[in-house]
């Protein structure tokens, strides 16, 4: 197993925001309490305060829904791009606030954004997705004709990457919770991407030498994260590896980062 570091990537990406370092000002909306969203939040208040960065962090409690959210928003001046940190509560409508969210889409949330994947456009994309492609490229792979599995089928990852991916000539699959013969469809891929958000799910039955394995789940176990990969038991494997933690985590947030000052 050889997993692939992130370090260049991030100094190019930390080089890039420095070097077009701008007065902007970020929205952070949550919404009641889950680890992976926590998690996150503090890693985009870190990058921010790293870089002089504005922010307002607003977290609605879980009675809230979508129209006390867009009546927050609709009051506030100055604010250059937002993110919605998922998942917000179940009363609150994600598609109300798909429609009516203002400020600049930092995170392919709105339809306008994912209308515009739809079409081929690939400017917003999702930042969990835009850092996937980083990683993609960073290693230098080249995507006409690779057989791809993403087990992930949400409009975060699963599907605007899907339409990437597919874009770019590659034959794509994406798994749901009902997807039948999962070893063999994962044993037949390239390169297989994982976002279900359940820790060590996927063990060396899933995968054979040669595979590239990209790791996007995030879970918490007394306080521990872990990834959907058991990397311990593919250790012994001819794959190349990009982990959770100081892969497209790390990334992620300089990517949202990237984004903010560069529109």
């Amino acid at each position: 197993m050889k997993i692939i570091n992130s370090k260049s990537l991030k100094d190019e990406l930390i080089k890039k925001i420095r070097s077009n370092k701008k007065n902007k000002t970020l929205l952070i909306i949550s919404q009641g309490n889950n680890n992976g969203v926590d998690q996150y939040k503090k890693s985009i208040i870190k990058r921010c305060d790293e870089f002089n960065i504005r922010y307002l962090d607003k977290k609605f409690l879980s009675n809230e829904n979508h129209i006390d959210i867009l009546n927050y928003c609709n009051k506030l001046d100055d604010i250059d791009g937002f993110i919605i940190l998922q998942p917000l509560s179940s009363d609150t409508k994600l598609d109300y606030l798909r429609e009516n969210m203002p400020f600049n889409d930092l995170d392919g949330f709105r339809y306008d954004s994912l209308g515009k994947i739809m079409d081929k456009n690939f400017e917003n994309l999702p930042q969990t997705v835009r850092s996937i492609i980083k990683f993609i490229d960073y290693m230098n792979i080249s995507l006409e004709g690779k057989n791809i599995v993403i087990a992930n089928s949400t409009n975060v990852i699963g599907k605007p990457l899907a339409m990437y991916l597919n874009y770019k000539k590659s034959t794509v699959t994406l798994f749901n919770s009902k997807t039948i013969k999962q070893k063999e469809k994962i044993k037949n891929a390239d390169i297989f991407i994982s976002a279900i958000g359940k820790a060590n799910f996927y063990n060396s039955d899933y995968f054979r030498d040669g595979q590239t394995i990209i790791d996007v789940g995030t879970s918490f176990i007394d306080g521990k994260m872990y990834g959907d990969i058991d990397y311990k038991s593919i250790e012994n494997l001819d794959v190349k590896v990009v982990t959770c933690r100081n892969g497209i985590g790390s990334i992620t947030t300089l990517s949202l980062i990237e984004k903010l000052v560069m529109d």
